[in-house]
């Protein structure tokens, strides 16, 4: 098994190579200088960092958000200069990554660690998702851009959001209902 691991992981670490000179060399071919390779040459390693502790590691469900969370900033600080959007990391890169970890580490903790049925859990994730971390970021994204926010699309998101989640919620409501019953008639 362990072998195995470090053949995935040596496999892996060279297609990331192996994409990343590809990508140069034909970027330079064509343009005479790097210009879209300096995305994947960032994209690539930041993507290596993280999925390598689940190809090496025993706990690589832990390292890996672990890694996940504390790349992200400096992955995004990073690209921010490299794109042509001008200076986004601080108003919309850096809150849009806050509530984008905050929410997930939520997730993580909820599917990994309760006992509750799949159908709340995605309720759940729905709900945080659509209802509350989606509007945040629209407003950051509105800021930024420099827009009105469209109350008509939040409304219409958060809304729909809430439906889903509702009916996910009812959905596991009736598994578990039956579930009971089932194991009272036993």
């Amino acid at each position: 098994m362990i072998k195995s691991r470090k053949l995935i992981f040596m496999l892996f670490t060279l297609a990331c190579f192996i994409a990343m000179g590809t990508c140069l060399i034909v970027d330079i071919a064509i343009n005479q200088q790097i210009t879209w390779a300096a995305y994947p040459l960032l994209s690539i390693p930041f993507c290596w960092i993280i999925l390598s502790p689940l190809l090496i590691k025993r706990y690589g469900k832990i390292l890996a958000p672990c890694v996940l969370t504390l790349a992200v900033l400096p992955f995004l600080y990073f690209l921010a200069p490299i794109t042509p959007a001008g200076d986004w990391f601080l108003p919309l890169g850096l809150p849009s990554a806050v509530a984008g970890i905050i929410s997930g580490w939520m997730l993580y903790v909820l599917f990994l660690f309760t006992k509750i049925n799949i159908w709340y859990k995605s309720a759940v994730s729905v709900f945080l998702l659509g209802v509350i971390v989606s509007p945040v970021i629209s407003h950051f994204a509105d800021a930024y851009a420099g827009t009105e926010p469209s109350f008509l699309s939040y409304f219409i998101n958060i809304f729909s959001c809430a439906i889903v989640s509702a009916i996910l919620g009812i959905l596991g409501y009736q598994k578990t209902k039956a579930k009971v019953g089932s194991l009272n008639q036993e």
